[in-house]
């Protein structure tokens, strides 16, 4: 994207909390961007995308990939004409449809404007929190598992299931997906994962199909239900895996709890627990605020057991975050806020769920300079319990 920046800060002074590892820094001046966009009428806009769908020969997926744009933004903002487009992807557009830039200004009536984003000393925050170190707490360092004792059905052995004998990233993930869609039935060999049926198929089909294969030689069949998207089996050999050699309680959720198998002192495999469990059962959102519109990340989750959300919480507080936890709500809940948040997940646990990595990669369009220097720290006020947009319950502070 074709930018002009200006970012001039006076760092005064800054000295430390007593509380948390906070900064304290007085800016001079703000930051401002200017990006250049690309404006028609809704009528023209529409005309334009309609053309460059039909020349591209794609759906709408497949076009947004090609844009690196998010599907939403593409066949509904854009297609609609409620958002104008970025310079840089009006320009890949043209490459697409075959069209000299002059010319499809002149014929669809567009006009290139720039964009003022000025982000505010609200934003950038005059209170930078730096997040901690890593340091894990878990004293086990044994990776080794020992299925050996887990029986197999005859169906087991038709199908040649096979178990890990050593916890290893990949099976913290799929722990972390067990935790999230997932459920362990306690009166039979049924075990079932079910994601969302309008966004989370191609997690299923690109991310957790094959992870079965690899992990446990199984080729699950993947279907939609009524409401949802995954698979059902019934395995005397995964359940036995599941609840007598990894530890998990079958039956519902309300009270489960992280099995001390995966309580080990390995970032790499307490950074894949959470990336599987929050891919399936969390989200990620950009609020407006400060009319800045959806800049303000949040990653967060609402798990029904009190004990599984402090115990995560207590995982991340270790892999160096300052997690909000709020356990009075009806669901239990954590949030990481801020930039400084968004960009170690990002680069510590990260995401396998193509949706959201799609919304960081558009978030990252819109504010790019925000992302990579402004927003080095940034924390703001964090929401309170529920959607975070008001209330009175405060978080609960891992100590």
């Amino acid at each position: 994207m074709f930018l002009k920046n200006i970012f001039i800060a006076s760092i005064l002074k800054f000295k430390y909390s007593l509380i948390a590892s906070t900064k304290v820094y007085k800016l001079k001046i703000t930051l401002v961007m200017m990006n250049k966009r690309v404006a028609f009428s809704k009528k023209n806009q529409k005309e334009f995308i309609k053309l460059l769908k039909m020349k591209s020969r794609l759906d709408w997926k497949e076009l947004s990939e090609r844009l690196n744009v998010n599907e939403s933004t593409l066949s509904k903002s854009y297609m609609f004409g409620l958002s104008s487009i970025p310079y840089q992807t009006f320009k890949e557009m043209l490459l697409i449809i075959d069209k000299k830039e002059e010319d499809a200004l002149r014929e669809y009536s567009g006009k290139i404007k720039d964009e003022v984003i000025v982000i505010g000393r609200k934003v950038i925050g005059e209170q930078k929190k730096v997040l901690e170190e890593i340091k894990v707490t878990f004293k086990n360092k044994n990776l080794r598992l020992d299925p050996s004792k887990v029986n197999y059905s005859n169906e087991d052995i038709k199908k040649r299931i096979r178990l890990p004998n050593k916890l290893t990233p990949e099976l913290a993930e799929e722990i972390g997906m067990h935790y999230g869609d997932g459920f362990l039935s306690s009166k039979r060999y049924d075990y079932r994962l079910k994601g969302n049926l309008k966004d989370e198929t191609e997690y299923y089909q690109e991310i957790i199909k094959p992870l079965f294969k690899k992990l446990y030689n199984l080729e699950v069949n993947l279907k939609n239900f009524q409401t949802t998207f995954g698979f059902e089996i019934s395995s005397k050999a995964l359940w036995e895996f599941k609840t007598k050699v990894i530890g998990i309680k079958p039956g519902n959720k309300y009270n489960i709890s992280i099995p001390k198998t995966l309580k080990v002192n390995n970032v790499k495999v307490l950074s894949s627990f959470i990336r599987g469990l929050f891919d399936t059962d969390g989200s990620l959102c950009f609020k407006t605020k400060y009319k800045y519109e959806k800049y303000y990340p949040e990653i967060s989750i609402s798990l029904y057991s009190k004990k599984l959300v402090r115990e995560v919480g207590e995982i991340l507080e270790m892999l160096g975050f300052n997690p909000n936890v709020y356990l009075d709500c009806e669901y239990p809940r954590i949030s990481l806020n801020g930039i400084a948040a968004l960009k170690r997940y990002e680069k510590l646990i990260g995401w396998s769920s193509q949706k959201n990595l799609n919304k960081l990669n558009d978030w990252k369009n819109r504010y790019p300079e925000l992302y990579r220097d402004g927003g080095r720290s940034t924390v703001v006020s964090a929401p309170v319990c529920g959607t975070g947009d008001g209330g009175s319950i405060p978080p609960f502070r891992l100590q």
